[in-house]
């Protein structure tokens, strides 16, 4: 039985290691790009345009970083997401992901896909997808601040695809595993990796940004927005944060006037 073992994993390496090459000959002519930020995989649909490549770029709307994952029950994180940010409308995001991933059900060569681990959304997104792929072949395209890089960088990392090794795709792959278990209300990066964490994991970074005089909502959520950019690590965005900062105020840590659920028209203070 261990030989047989043996064997299987050699021949998948074997299998592996051709469809690398195979990846590597064709990335110059054309490629199926995959993304997990819709502002990157705009900005990479204008960089291809802009070098004349006619590949095809897919993107998953769905953000990871957030909500239960301990299965593929969509209902389960449509209702969450409602509960806990008062975000309706998910379901769109939903049948998204679920077209989504049916694409890779006959999978097109070569893919490539762009992932950031100093962005949740995007390290996130790409766990969950490695996980549903199975073990065909990929090339992945790592670059630091994804989403914030513009049609002209992007360019430069077009033709810098490398094969995703059996080693960090099991990595991957056991992580999203562990997380699953666990399925914690957030995942955040801390190091090198994503790791669970709780709803108000946000909340003393929140907290710290409001002051006894009135400000809006949104500047609150700015001022944590812009303590990720020092760190260059991009944790979550405006939607959770602001979803934190109703319940803060609804739990009596913050007076607040307006409408709670919109941060233009909120404003927020400490309470005297």
């Amino acid at each position: 039985m261990g030989g047989c073992f043996r064997r299987s994993e050699g021949n998948r390496a074997l299998v592996e290691k051709s469809a690398s090459l195979q990846i590597a000959k064709k990335m110059s002519e054309s490629a199926l790009h995959v993304l997990f930020s819709p502002s990157a995989a705009a900005t990479l649909k204008q960089a291809l345009l802009m070098v004349g490549r006619p590949d095809e770029v897919l993107c998953s709307f769905d953000n990871f970083s957030f909500g239960p994952i301990a299965t593929d029950d969509t209902d389960t994180r449509i209702r969450w997401v409602e509960e806990n940010l008062g975000y309706t409308g998910w379901d769109e995001v939903a049948d998204q992901s679920t077209a989504f991933l049916a694409t890779f059900r006959t999978p097109k060569f070569p893919i490539a896909v762009w992932i950031s681990r100093q962005e949740t959304v995007s390290y996130a997104g790409f766990l969950w997808w490695l996980s549903h792929v199975g073990h065909f072949p990929v090339s992945i395209i790592e670059v630091e601040e994804l989403s914030l890089t513009n049609a002209e960088d992007m360019i430069q990392f077009l033709d810098q695809a490398t094969p995703l090794s059996a080693e960090f795709r099991m990595h991957c792959q056991n992580r999203w595993e562990q997380l699953k278990v666990e399925n914690a209300p957030l995942r955040v990066i801390r190091g090198v990796e994503l790791v669970s964490a709780q709803i108000e994991y946000f909340d003393d970074s929140l907290l710290s940004h409001a002051t006894l005089k009135w400000q809006k909502m949104a500047r609150i959520v700015a001022g944590t927005l812009v303590e990720f950019q020092h760190a260059g690590i991009y944790q979550t965005g405006d939607l959770v944060l602001g979803a934190r900062l109703a319940d803060l105020a609804q739990a009596g840590k913050l007076d607040w006037r307006g409408d709670l659920s919109n941060m233009q028209r909120c404003e927020l203070r400490l309470p005297s």
